[in-house]
């Protein structure tokens, strides 16, 4: 509805990986996107008051995989850079633990979570939009809705909503390619 102040909470970890798979399928789906537009898409007319993007910076083992590894670990700091520049985005950053091949996002989901429940607490927004399938954000999400009376919609990707989430959510909309919008990234002559 107008009027409604929004707050979208994009996990990219899930969004990025998501793209990779529509990727494979289907190259015109781009994986280097514009939060920004993505929020927009996603309120429609209402006022977008807050722009989370969660994600984790690349792992550093990459660079030690040759030129493929060094280009993606570039590519991947590059974007973060250009998101961050972006007016309007709150860029927070987990941690990656463990071993190639077997790493695992830290502190991610509960930077998500918190700013989640503490803007919802502090009457910041109506309506939360938490794009992600995962369904670990369903007990904050409840949380907003049911103690601070906020309104929660899931942008999810076709396939793989969590049943969890699908519950508690008082909109569900899918992801389609037509929301997701290329950033241009400066040039960098080591990339070319």
């Amino acid at each position: 509805m107008p009027g409604e102040r929004v707050a979208v909470f994009i996990d990219n970890s899930n969004v990025f990986h998501n793209l990779l798979d529509l990727r494979k399928i289907d190259r015109s789906w781009v994986s280097i996107y514009n939060p920004v537009e993505l929020a927009k898409k996603l309120a429609g007319s209402r006022e977008i008051v807050f722009v989370g993007f969660y994600c984790s910076r690349p792992p550093s083992y990459l660079l030690e995989e040759g030129l493929a590894g060094e280009k993606k670990y570039k590519t991947s700091m590059r974007y973060y850079s250009a998101v961050e520049k972006l007016s309007g985005v709150t860029v927070k950053y987990g941690s990656l633990k463990g071993n190639k091949g077997d790493t695992q996002e830290k502190n991610l989901d509960t930077q998500l979570t918190t700013d989640l429940v503490k803007m919802a607490a502090l009457n910041e927004f109506d309506v939360a939009i938490i794009v992600s399938n995962d369904g670990d954000y369903a007990s904050p999400a409840t949380t907003a809705k049911d103690i601070f009376k906020k309104r929660i919609e899931i942008a999810f990707f076709k396939g793989s909503l969590s049943m969890n989430l699908k519950k508690i959510s008082d909109l569900t909309r899918r992801l389609r390619r037509s929301y997701f919008i290329d950033l241009p990234l400066d040039d960098d002559p080591e990339m070319a």
